[in-house]
């Protein structure tokens, strides 16, 4: 059985950067939609490296005619979490993203409807150029509330819109180095 080769972890801030929090655009679709996911790394393999033991391989697929989806969020309302649960010898993960888009406009509704007890996948990009995805072949993401309110604010100067949480659980968190499709598959 093989198992990620050991190797020194040195800090690795390329141009001195990390930044923080989200970009202002996430992508979704539902689980449903996805024809095929991209590889987690082979747990068997003899060769296999730190740096491969944290990334998915290929691309994700979705079914003819279906395609992810941007989300705009209000800047520094996203967030990108990875919890670990579990007990000794049963740990894994549970990743989360939040955020809040403004207004109470008839597409947010929509959406807010559409996901709130619906199989979704997320693909969630940070400040530093990664991407997370939120759901594979075993598990999606699920909407777990609204952690920040929705409404329209109590006062004048209140912020009215809607905040969201949605959770992916995981044996393991893994980046996404693939492309988005935003198109729709043929």
């Amino acid at each position: 059985m093989g198992k990620p080769t050991l190797q020194a972890i040195d800090k690795k801030l390329p141009g001195g950067s990390n930044m923080g929090g989200l970009t202002q655009t996430i992508y979704y679709a539902y689980w449903a939609d996805v024809e095929s996911w991209p590889t987690p790394p082979d747990p068997e393999a003899t060769d296999l490296t730190m740096a491969a033991n944290g990334v998915l391989t290929g691309d994700i697929v979705m079914k003819t005619g279906k395609q992810f989806f941007p989300f705009y969020m209000t800047d520094d309302t996203g967030e990108f979490k990875i919890e670990d649960v579990g007990e000794k010898d049963g740990k894994s993960d549970v990743a989360g993203v939040s955020f809040f888009h403004p207004s109470l406009n008839d597409e947010l509704l929509g959406f807010k409807n559409a996901t709130k007890n619906e199989n979704m996948v997320f693909i969630v990009p940070d400040n530093n150029g990664n991407f997370f995805l939120m759901g594979d072949a075993l598990r999606p993401c699920t909407y777990n509330g609204s952690p920040d309110g929705a409404g329209t604010g109590k006062e004048t100067a209140a912020r009215a819109g809607i905040s969201f949480e949605f959770t992916y659980k995981t044996k393991g968190m893994l980046k996404y180095k693939s492309t988005v499709p935003l198109t729709a598959a043929v």
